[in-house]
């Protein structure tokens, strides 16, 4: 009893001296396009003489900024306490703007510590009260861009070979790096008349730093032809931060060459076992197209074989995202081909047969099986 009437004593002798405190705010920068981050930093200094006292800071709401917490540290000095936060802001609204800051001093009550005292059964925990502190508004301009894209990037291209066998795949990698607002990158989709195109999921490997996220952002494509064909560049929009101005990341466009040695139709059409008689090649068309679609499907799906090991939540992941019973095939033989050969088997008749089939119920006896 007496232990806790000491600590009372002391929580109140601190309400009564109740020490001032002191804030320091800066921005990193105050001139900025739309989508760039800057560095907000926050230190109070306030004494410490009551353990219950305390500071809270909620970033504010609707403030055409995106706050997020880069750091925050405490420390302690004798009864002097320090607490810094480090906060990136990110601009989603051009023009003036005003930024009003307000943390709270926390503070324990009076009236908490007679309750404690008394030993009211309702009162579970020390009420605080809660003192806003001054902070100067913060001014910061946004100015307009022409694209959602802004920092400092560079763009690569990684072409494994421009001259293939029909219905050999081509292997295109596509890389950006550098540091600005690069989480907003999505899966980019390439379409080609007459090529399949084949994409693996966007793979991402950033992490926040002073100036936004810092990192890469890649994706891989296969190409899969029978004639030759090309490859368009690929360009993607953005704001350069080290000239200020719009720029173009851009891959040039690349001429694949279809040698003439590899898989021909004629070839295929004599190890069909077709009738003596004249027949028209019409009629076999469509088992011709069906085999070398399944020739070319196969290749791609042994390069974009899911490695060992890979969760289970990634996989069940790819299947939900199938949307056509080809990309749900894909899918299927990449996750585990033998394990899924029943799914397979009935997806492959729907894509190179015209078989009707229930995607949905498909994707559902697929889950069951991982």
């Amino acid at each position: 009893m007496k232990k806790l009437l000491g600590s009372l004593l002391l929580l109140s002798l601190s309400l009564f001296a109740r020490s001032g405190y002191e804030w320091q705010v800066s921005l990193s920068e105050q001139e900025l396009y739309l989508h760039q981050s800057t560095l907000l930093r926050m230190k109070c200094t306030f004494a410490k003489e009551g353990k219950n006292d305390d500071v809270e800071f909620r970033p504010p709401a609707h403030s055409g900024f995106e706050f997020i917490l880069l750091g925050e540290n405490r420390h302690f000095d004798g009864d002097i306490q320090t607490l810094s936060y480090e906060y990136l802001l990110f601009a989603k609204e051009e023009g003036q703007h005003e930024l009003q800051l307000k943390p709270q001093m926390l503070f324990t009550t009076q009236s908490a510590i007679d309750n404690v005292i008394i030993g009211r059964d309702n009162v579970n925990d020390l009420e605080v009260e809660k003192e806003t502190a001054k902070i100067p508004v913060l001014q910061i301009n946004v100015k307009a861009t022409d694209s959602e894209l802004t920092g400092r990037f560079s763009m690569t291209a990684d072409l494994d070979t421009q001259s293939v066998s029909a219905y050999e795949p081509v292997h295109l990698a596509i890389k950006i790096e550098g540091v600005g607002n690069l989480q907003v990158m999505h899966d980019l989709n390439l379409s080609i008349e007459g090529v399949d195109v084949f994409a693996d999921a966007a793979e991402q490997k950033y992490e926040l730093s002073e100036e936004g996220y810092k990192g890469s952002w890649s994706q891989r494509f296969a190409f899969v032809g029978k004639e030759s064909f090309t490859i368009p560049s690929i360009s993607i929009a953005y704001f350069d931060l080290n000239t200020r101005s719009q720029k173009l990341l851009q891959t040039k466009a690349f001429v694949i060459d279809i040698k003439e040695d590899g898989i021909k139709r004629e070839e295929l059409i004599d190890e069909v076992n077709a009738p003596s008689q004249a027949f028209d090649i019409g009629e076999y068309l469509g088992y011709l197209y069906y085999l070398l679609s399944f020739i070319a499907g196969f290749i791609v799906a042994k390069l974009f074989k899911l490695p060992a090991g890979t969760p289970k939540k990634e996989k069940g992941s790819r299947i939900k995202q199938a949307k056509t019973p080809k990309e749900l095939l894909e899918t299927l033989v990449m996750c585990d081909s033998a394990r899924f050969e029943e799914e397979i088997d009935k997806l492959e008749g729907a894509v190179y047969k015209g078989n009707n089939v229930e995607l949905s119920l498909l994707k559902t006896e697929a889950l069951k099986k991982l």
